[in-house]
């Protein structure tokens, strides 16, 4: 059904059940439009005689003799096959989603599952199956049985049909004898990198580090054999990081080990969610692996305001039960030529990114794992070669957030600017005006033999260059490891980008969309200094809960001789266990943060009797708990707002300001952290009683000393201040 408005599942859900006998199994277009399974025909009858009464009603708008629920329905119709079948292009790879309903599962959902999975053992199909998050995957499908089993089980929400590959130009190969460097730190006891990938060959330096372990190949070929020569260049800049560019000769100290999982022994082919599931478990139990990259993803583009996916919801699912971060590239975009003239060209930046086919891959739209697009520069200054504007830009290639904000049923109140993707963007070199990366691409190491090195373009690139300052944090702070969304919120928090205005005044295309939070500062990510102090607060709250933290600045601010004394950077994270099938409330947890002033988290006015006073029959707040914002915030407020409920929520946060000596001044050198935390408004009654539980959160916070005359003081990291 397509409603006039979002459809309020708090409210209409046990109406509709009760009155019509329909139950929501799936929610999509800003939950515009849902599919209903029928959980009594009695009541369904009832339903069609109240549209009959609608339709012969020649005056409706006076004359009510209908249920008034069915006015905000705009049309609707019965599934079939053609909407159950969401492929374009066909391949032997498809996969099913199951429909999931408690109110029908013991009497339809779970025999015609069985009875599915016996139809597919019986005629001798290759497939792996997930009950539990309602996934089935046939690696050797036809359309004709496709076909049969959307006619045929009704417990199908949809049926795709997908290729992942290596999106790459043509490369060049750079004239080198030798790979030139060793590892200075082999027997190390490092964080180990998973490398979701093609393998990793071990024909080379990074032999040392390489977890060799034939239990993690889907291909049946060898984890340390690379013939697709992608994995060997992800899995040495998640070792490495920068530290072969530009030059590779020496002894270089790693950050990680790796653990190859081979996944693919080509540049495109089918791929298992089930399987890389399952190995990623693996991963996690035998190695104890919290970090993974993941840069093959599907080739087809998200379409607009399509809801998460189920590959991307099972990696949600995977990184809340386990404690792991995977980073996750946006793919990259090789539609990048059209036609002008009888030539044709590049396209033009940056207005490409308006383009449907711009948007980013599965499973990128991954909330609770770190999505990682790609800025045009290659560490060489490639700035007057590439086709890319010069700055700190996103690469042509790289891909956009997939929501539009424009659609119909959104409005102001219903937008959320925190809800982006990707996270954060890393260096992936460039291509040159004619497409072509071998002056302007990153320099990478290579599995061919007797090549050395190459220089490529990608995403493949700035993903793992990501993952290495993760495997630095870790080795640095071992701690950290504790909670895998603090080094999140860490990289996130140290991320920056100028406001690029003269490219971005778009109609869809925002500049965080495509830069997300920026390009990461690797030293204010691991270190503070003298004049920048980044600490980090993790603790858990409960919906319905609101919590404060005093912050002691140093007196010496009070001294300085400019308004603005502090640059302040903060970023909250969290993850949370997602709602399959329902867009809205896919995030179900509001969790909110703000810097605000010396107030009480909770205090009251009182008569001289020392009663509450009371403003339209409440107790009127002099502290932080309910009360209006203008009266606890001096600048921003809670970094994410969450009055309305048709509203997406974001898990990743960030605010930045100046904080000026005034306030410091004003609230005696002291102020407050506050956190909320809220249920979303439009999750049913069983579902609220579901995630009414304490969420942990990871919430950092960067103080940087502005600068008089271009110094600084040097004080702000004391030994004797109080913080």
């Amino acid at each position: 059904m397509q409603f006039h408005d979002t459809f309020d599942s708090s409210y209409f859900t046990n109406r509709y059940k009760e009155n019509f006998g329909l139950s929501p199994i799936s929610f999509s277009e800003f939950n515009t439009v849902v599919r209903f399974a029928i959980i009594d025909i009695k009541k369904f009858s009832s339903f069609e005689q109240e549209i009959d009464k609608f339709i012969a009603n020649s005056n409706p708008s006076i004359n009510v003799n209908y249920n008034t629920d069915i006015k905000f329905i705009k049309r609707f119709d019965f599934v079939s096959t053609d909407k159950i079948v969401k492929y374009q292009d066909f391949y032997e790879h498809v996969i099913i989603n199951l429909v999931e309903s408690i109110d029908i599962f013991n009497y339809v959902i779970n025999p015609v599952e069985q009875r599915l999975l016996e139809y597919l053992t019986e005629r001798g199909y290759n497939f792996y199956s997930d009950l539990n998050i309602g996934c089935i995957e046939i690696l050797n499908a036809s359309q004709d049985i496709v076909i049969q089993i959307a006619d045929n089980f009704d417990i199908i929400q949809s049926i795709n049909s997908l290729l992942a590959g290596i999106v790459r130009p043509n490369r060049f190969n750079i004239p080198e004898r030798t790979f030139g460097f060793n590892i200075a730190n082999p027997d190390e006891n490092l964080p180990i990198i998973g490398i979701i990938d093609t393998g990793i060959s071990n024909q080379n330096p990074l032999a040392p580090l390489i977890i060799s372990d034939p239990n993690f190949d889907l291909t049946r070929t060898s984890t340390v054999i690379d013939n697709a020569n992608h994995g060997t260049a992800v899995g040495a800049l998640a070792a490495l990081g920068t530290r072969l560019i530009p030059s590779h000769l020496g002894d270089f100290v790693a950050d990680a080990r790796l653990l190859p999982i081979k996944i693919l022994d080509s540049g495109i082919g089918a791929i298992s969610e089930l399987e890389i599931i399952r190995l990623i478990r693996d991963a996690y139990e035998m190695y104890g692996v919290q970090i993974y990259t993941l840069t093959i993803c599907y080739t087809g583009y998200k379409k607009y305001n399509d809801i998460i996916s189920e590959y991307a919801y099972a990696l949600d699912v995977l990184s809340y039960e386990l404690n792991i971060l995977i980073f996750i590239s946006v793919a990259n975009n090789k539609e990048l030529m059209t036609s002008v003239g009888l030539t044709g060209g590049v396209v033009t930046y940056p207005n490409h990114f308006e383009d449907e086919n711009s948007n980013l891959c599965s499973p990128s739209e991954s909330m609770n794992n770190i999505t990682i697009g790609a800025v045009a520069d290659n560490l060489e200054n490639n700035t007057l070669n590439r086709v890319s504007p010069p700055g700190v830009v996103p690469a042509i290639y790289s891909r956009t957030f997939h929501i539009d904000w424009n659609h119909p049923s959104m409005n102001k109140t219903r937008v959320n600017k925190k809800l982006f993707k990707p996270d954060v963007c890393n260096y992936g070199g460039d291509y040159n005006p004619r497409l072509d990366p071998s002056n302007t691409g990153m320099k990478i190491i290579s599995s061919t033999l007797g090549t050395f090195y190459d220089r490529d373009a990608g995403t493949s690139l700035s993903t793992p260059l990501t993952a290495n300052l993760a495997a630095k944090l870790i080795k640095r702070y071992p701690s950290l490891a504790d909670n895998m969304q603090t080094i999140k919120a860490l990289i996130i928090n140290s991320a920056y980008c100028p406001n690029r205005e003269d490219l971005f005044n778009l109609p869809i295309t925002k500049q965080s969309h495509v830069l997300g939070n920026g390009v990461p500062n690797e030293e204010e990510c691991e270190v503070s200094s003298s004049d920048r102090i980044t600490f980090i607060l993790e603790d858990e709250i409960s919906p319905g809960y609101i919590k404060s933290f005093p912050i002691h600045f140093p007196e010496y601010l009070l001294d300085l001789n400019r308004k603005g004394v502090l640059t302040v950077q903060a970023t909250m994270c969290f993850k949370f266990k997602p709602v399959k099938n329902d867009q809205l409330t896919y995030c179900p947890i509001q969790i909110a943060f703000g810097l605000f002033k010396n107030k009480p988290l909770e205090e009251y006015e009182l008569d001289e009797n020392g009663a509450h006073k009371l403003e339209n029959e409440k107790p009127i707040s002099i502290g932080i708990n309910n009360n209006k914002a203008e009266y606890f915030t001096f600048g921003q407020s809670w970094s994410q707002d969450y009055y309305f409920k048709a509203k997406m929520l974001s898990n990743s946060q960030k605010i930045n300001f100046t904080l000026s000596k005034d306030i410091l001044r004003q609230e005696g050198g002291t102020l407050k952290i506050a956190l909320n935390c809220k249920l979303h408004k439009m999750l049913t009654p069983v579902e609220a009683q579901h995630q009414n539980i304490p969420h942990k959160f990871s919430l950092v916070i960067t103080f940087k000393e502005n600068s008089v005359k271009n110094i600084n003081t040097g004080r702000l990291l004391q030994r004797n201040a109080e913080y």
